[in-house]
């Protein structure tokens, strides 16, 4: 009566997710697809920093929406991450530059890989002047999680963001 089960339980684990849903594709097809079709538009729609003011700037959007699109992907997307980077590609400067960088971030810190692939699109840009923060959750660098929810009332929190080219 148990050997019916292990077979079940064995089937499930050597299927695709695809398979067991009736579809055809690989898994991950979906997720190549979106990261190529973010780096597409991340290759269309980017703009140059210049040093005028920049208030309401998309740009950050464009960005994180394509890290995370790659990270969705990851590790389907790691040929189309090495050809966009290759000096000579048909891709943009800036987005050969942007492969470039996500492949040694990923390389050296596997867990901001991850990190972009757990963020919540949906998420992005909720917080306004004047109103409480969202709750949120972060970890410090020795892993230490604060929820945003647990601190207020009690402690003056200070959320800065050091920008960087990645």
């Amino acid at each position: 009566m148990l050997r019916q089960p292990a077979h079940v339980v064995l089937m499930l684990l050597v299927s695709s997710p695809a398979f067991a849903n009736g579809g055809d594709k690989k898994p991950d097809a979906d997720f190549e697809k979106a990261a190529h079709d973010a780096l597409l538009k991340f290759d269309k729609d980017w703009k140059d920093y210049t040093n005028e003011p920049n208030y309401g700037d998309a740009r950050w959007k464009l960005k994180m929406e394509t890290l995370v699109a790659l990270a969705k992907a990851s590790p389907a997307v790691l040929p189309l991450l090495e050809s966009a980077a290759k000096e000579g590609s048909s891709w943009k400067p800036h987005s050969r530059q942007l492969a470039t960088e996500v492949l040694k971030t990923w390389q050296e810190r596997p867990t901001v890989r991850d990190a972009w692939a757990s963020y919540d699109l949906s998420q992005m840009d909720i917080a306004n002047e004047g109103k409480l923060a969202p709750d949120f959750v972060l970890s410090d660098v020795a892993g230490r999680s604060y929820r945003l929810s647990d601190l207020r009332g009690k402690r003056t929190v200070v959320l800065t963001f050091i920008l960087q080219d990645m």
